[in-house]
This record gives C-alpha cells, structure tokens and sequence, in this order.
C-alpha cells in the first residue's frame, strides 16, 4: 500500500532533517592550526653543555660577529707532491748480494747515510785492477828516477829517459782510470799493503741521496741486487709543491699570487691547519678529465703537515670591485646545517660551557667569509671554530632524549 504524503508533511520533514544537520555539525570541534614547520630566524634552542676542555684546549674557538666588508676569494682543490728534489729511489749501482739492512721503513735518513751493504764481485775485479794499476805506476816512477839519475851522470840516451817518461805518464792515468771507475762502482780504494795477509772486502755501501723519511723498502737480505733495481724509496717530507687545480674559465690567479693552503682534516686544536703559500708558476695545459689548469705554488715556510699524496684546499685572495656597504660578517666555518636550517652557536651568558643553537638567515657567502642577514648582532659572541663538533653534540643529546 503506498502512502502519499502532503506538501505541508513534506515541508516538515525537511525542517527536521536540516535542523539535525545543524546540530552535528555544531558538536563536531575544529582541528588545531598546523605547526609551521620552518624556524624563524632568531629561535632559541635549549642550551648544549659542552665540557669546559674543548674550550680550553682550543677545539671550540669564540669569536665577534663583526660589521665589515666581505673578503673575496678563489677556492679550488689541491695536490701534495714532492718537489724535484724530494723524492729518490735508491739502487745499488752493481750487481750484487744484500749482506747488511741498517734502516727500516719509516726511518729518517740524512745524505749520505749508509742504507744497505751489497757484495759485489764487479767491484772487487775494479779493485784489483786498481792495485795492479797502483803497482804499475809505482814501477814506472821508480825506472823514471833511475833514468833521470843516470842522465845527470851522462850514462844513458835521450831516447830511454823519453820512454821512461812516457811509461810513467801512462802509469799515472791508468791508476786514475782505476780509481775513477772503483768510486763509480760505490767502491773504496784500498790502503797501502792491503790484500798482503787476507782478501779485501768488497762490500759497497748502499747511500740516501737526500735526505728524509725511507717510505718504501724492498730490499731482502741475502737477496740478488742488480742496478736496474730500487732497494728504497725515500720522501723529503719537507720538499714539497702544491699544486692547485683552477676550473677552466676562473680567473687565473698570476704568478706571485698569495695564498693560503688549509688542510681537509682538523688539526689538534680543532680547525683546519694552515700555511701560506704564493703562485710559482703554471703547467702550461688544461687537464683533460677535469677541465682545470694545475697552478703551482711553494710554501712560504716550513709547513711539516704538507705530507706528498695529499689533498688541501688553496685559497686565492682576490680583490672585490664592488664592495657594497659593511654588512654583518661570521666565519663560513661558524655556520652548520642543523635539520636544514643554517645556524650558528652562541655562549650563555653567566653560564659557562652552555651554548645555544641560533638560527640564522645568511645570504651569500664568499670564500671564507659568510654574510648574516638576522639572528644575532654585531659583536655578539659565537662559536667561530668547532661548529661541527658542537652540532654533532645537539643531535645526539636530541636522540638520547627521545
């Protein structure tokens, strides 16, 4: 049976059916507002305690926020080689036996320092001849005298005193032929009357060329030994060249240029080591793989960490045309990246070793110098070297809190 409802029934139950409407509508709450998920400039964190060492032993340096012009600057990778006068392998110049070791791997070695014995039976045929060459001059000096005896008394020719000259002549050269080819051999002359009661050794010393630090060792004693062979590598540690690698296209830095050589590890102190350095000299042609022309530079002073294989960074000074007015400066070293947020850390007041992480807005940054736009002001204290080490610290603190 189907029921037909009236107009008037109609307009009622849609009355009732909006005013239902209404009333859920008015029982359901408002979710909260989204968190802003980036961090304003500026923002506070909870302190960081760091122990009072790191600061004293100068791992964590403090430093200024300074208004000033920004220092402009070419940075490019760079190479630790030995310079030509830096690096020698060492050979025995005769075939030979090692008989004797006397330094290892990782010694320091001055010139002439003995390395190695080697017997060599080429050096005792030269010395030999030597002693017969000895043995023949001596002769030919002696008939020379008694020649020249025998001239004053007038009882011989012209002809024999010529011929005693010319034996002694030839006498002469060929003991300097003999000695020159024992030295050659790395050899020692014997003295007078040696081999009369025994054989002569004929051990050859095997000699550091320059001097520095044995890198490699392959010498094994007993072993056979030939001149074609290296026995000991050895690295003049404290002559070395860097050379810096300029991209294609930068502007090439001119010889003299001044710069300034920092290592890609820490030192003991916490930053990166650094050493002075000027432009010698470019290499004359673009490297092929990496499109950049090796430039080479030589340190200003005794720098002991440039160890040959290494890599550095080198910066270049260059002078900026445009300066623009004193904006406010942070070294670039001073500003780490916290969860995509660049910041920087700041000392508590009052509270020593408590740092606080202040989010910064920078907005260029040239070489080594980075320009801050807000979060902290000028003069204010900051964490100008160890950034890292105190950035490392938060993130494990905030994990262990978790």
């Amino acid at each position: 049976m189907t029921t037909h409802k009236t107009p008037r029934a109609r307009r009622a139950a849609a009355i009732v059916t909006a005013s239902l409407a209404l009333f859920v509508s008015a029982c359901k709450k408002e979710p909260p507002p989204q968190k802003a998920s980036s961090e304003p400039a500026g923002a506070a964190k909870a302190p960081l305690h760091i122990d009072g060492a790191l600061l004293t032993s100068g791992r964590v340096k403090l430093g200024s926020v300074e208004r000033r012009h920004f220092r402009r600057e070419l940075r490019v990778a760079g190479e630790i080689r030995s310079s030509e006068v830096g690096e020698a392998d060492v050979g025995a110049l005769v075939a030979g036996r090692v008989t004797s070791l006397e330094v290892g791997e990782g010694a320091r070695v001055k010139r002439g320092q003995v390395l190695a014995w080697v017997d060599a039976p080429e050096v005792g045929r030269a010395t030999a001849e030597l002693l017969r060459s000895r043995a023949r001059s001596r002769v030919a000096q002696q008939k020379l005298k008694r020649q020249l005896e025998l001239q004053g008394e007038g009882a011989t020719s012209k002809n024999a005193v010529d011929e005693a000259k010319a034996e002694a002549e030839i006498g002469r050269a060929d003991l300097a032929a003999a000695r020159t080819l024992l030295f050659n051999l790395g050899g020692q002359e014997p003295a007078e009357g040696a081999g009369e009661n025994g054989p002569i050794s004929v051990r050859v010393p095997v000699r550091a060329p320059i001097p520095g630090v044995v890198s490699r060792h392959d010498a094994i004693l007993g072993a056979p030994v030939s001149p074609e062979r290296t026995l000991f590598k050895i690295i003049a540690d404290r002559e070395v060249a860097i050379i810096a690698k300029v991209p294609e296209g930068a502007l090439k830095p001119s010889t003299g240029a001044r710069a300034v050589v920092r290592s890609r590890g820490g030192s003991p102190s916490g930053g990166p080591r650094e050493c002075a350095a000027h432009a010698v000299g470019e290499l004359g042609a673009i490297e092929e793989g990496t499109r950049t022309l090796p430039l080479r530079l030589a340190p200003d002073g005794p720098c002991t960490w440039l160890a040959p294989g290494g890599y550095v960074d080198v910066a270049f000074p260059m002078e900026s045309e445009d300066a623009g007015p004193p904006a406010l400066i942070v070294p670039s070293d001073a500003v780490v990246d916290v969860q995509g947020v660049p910041s920087l850390f700041v000392p508590v007041a009052g509270r020593e070793g408590d740092f606080e992480r202040r989010t910064v807005r920078v907005t260029s940054t040239f070489g080594a110098d980075s320009v801050i736009e807000s979060g902290v002001a000028e003069g204010e204290r900051i964490v100008i070297s160890g950034a890292l080490l105190l950035k490392g610290e938060l993130l494990r603190a905030e994990l262990e809190g978790k």
